[in-house]
């Protein structure tokens, strides 16, 4: 064996401890890379996450805010409309007094200029008459007796239901139709027409 044989073998190890030692820290830094793209991933999930939250807060406060100036004023303009029930009082007794024909304009006037103000604001009076009843925008106050509507009608408005935008302010006051009971002593109907058709036989 020659002098340079053992150097070249010498060499060939040296290249093959560095190509190994090179392919280990290759994969070290595949595993690293692998890792921190991980964790890249994770903290972009979180970023999304708390960027939503914080919209998803920001819309609410947003609405919150909307919904309290639209409805700011809603006791001043529940406070508002027992004024305007007493102009309608004024106006009604005025009807029936017959007289005072001037006092009776004015007041109208001013019931009618009230009802525009309340009504810029968003203050607008329930339909009435004839409306089915419902619990969520009425107060029955009594049931009166009526054969002309249907039942669980308004037939009698003792004070008008107002909403404030979408919002019910003040429920009406209502009286609810119910079928009359049949009268004390008289046949039900069916037996009154069999009885009629008997008297017609004889």
């Amino acid at each position: 064996m020659s002098d340079e044989e053992p150097q070249r073998l010498s060499q060939v190890t040296e290249e093959e401890e560095a190509a190994s030692s090179l392919a280990k820290e290759i994969e070290n830094l595949a595993i690293a890379l692998d890792q921190k793209t991980k964790e890249a991933a994770e903290a972009n999930e979180k970023y999304l996450r708390a960027y939503a939250d914080f919209e998803n807060y920001r819309k609410r406060v947003q609405r919150d805010q909307a919904d309290f100036r639209k409805y700011a004023n809603e006791q001043m303009a529940l406070e508002l409309l027992t004024v305007i029930d007493h102009l309608s009082l004024a106006i009604k007794h005025a009807n029936e007094a017959g007289g005072g024909e001037g006092l009776q304009q004015g007041v109208e006037m001013v019931h009618k200029q009230f009802r525009d103000v309340l009504e810029k604001f968003g203050i607008v009076p329930f339909k009435a008459q004839g409306e089915p009843f419902d619990p969520v925008m009425h107060d029955a106050m009594m049931q009166v007796e009526t054969a002309d509507v249907p039942e669980t009608r308004w037939v009698q408005v003792f004070q008008d239901g107002y909403r404030y935008h979408e919002k019910v302010l003040r429920h009406a006051k209502v009286g609810v139709s119910k079928r009359p009971a049949e009268t004390a002593g008289a046949p039900p109907a069916a037996a009154a027409e069999e009885q009629a058709d008997a008297d017609t036989e004889d």
